[in-house]
């Protein structure tokens, strides 16, 4: 299946406002990178604030945060895409945290990850999304969507529940 028609089968729906939401997609960028996520996953974006950290954590686990009385555990989105590690650079007054709803595993989470920048909510059709390119290296390209582009510039579309379908955070 290309990553295409994966974006196709995340638009199904019993009804046309879930499709809605499905094509409505918030974009941010971690580093130099563009990257978008369906909106239906996005509970809410936060300013930055402090991180409170756990000891004996994952690498992955950031720390915790508290959002309106719940712990909420902070994912290092920039260390599990294989970038450079948001502990490597220090938050700007860009910096926000993305509160996201999704199921993976079969388990309904909530998790928050920081962007160094979010930028909008924008729409992208099915004809507007290029698969993911194909290598004959050992390259896991499950994680996303395909490629959205505005322009010249090519975001990468996340599968946020194929992200994180792996990962075993029992705080939320």
């Amino acid at each position: 299946m290309s990553a295409a028609s994966n974006f196709s089968d995340d638009l199904s729906g019993p009804d046309g406002a879930e499709e809605e939401a499905a094509r409505e997609i918030l974009t941010f960028r971690l580093g130099d990178e563009t990257f978008g996520i369906r909106v239906a996953h996005v509970r809410e974006v936060l300013d930055y604030k402090p991180i409170a950290r756990i000891s004996n954590a994952p690498p992955l686990l950031l720390g915790m945060i508290d959002v309106r009385g719940s712990g909420v555990p902070v994912v290092d989105l920039k260390a599990k895409l294989r970038m450079r590690s948001f502990g490597d650079g220090e938050p700007t007054t860009d910096s926000r945290i993305v509160v996201l709803d999704f199921e993976a595993g079969g388990v309904r989470r909530t998790v928050a990850v920081i962007a160094d920048t979010v930028h909008e909510v924008t729409e992208f059709s099915e004809e507007e999304v290029e698969a993911a390119p194909q290598f004959g290296e050992d390259w896991n390209s499950a994680f996303m969507t395909g490629l959205g582009r505005r322009g010249e510039t090519f975001l990468t579309l996340l599968d946020i529940q194929k992200l994180f379908e792996a990962e075993r955070f029992e705080f939320s």
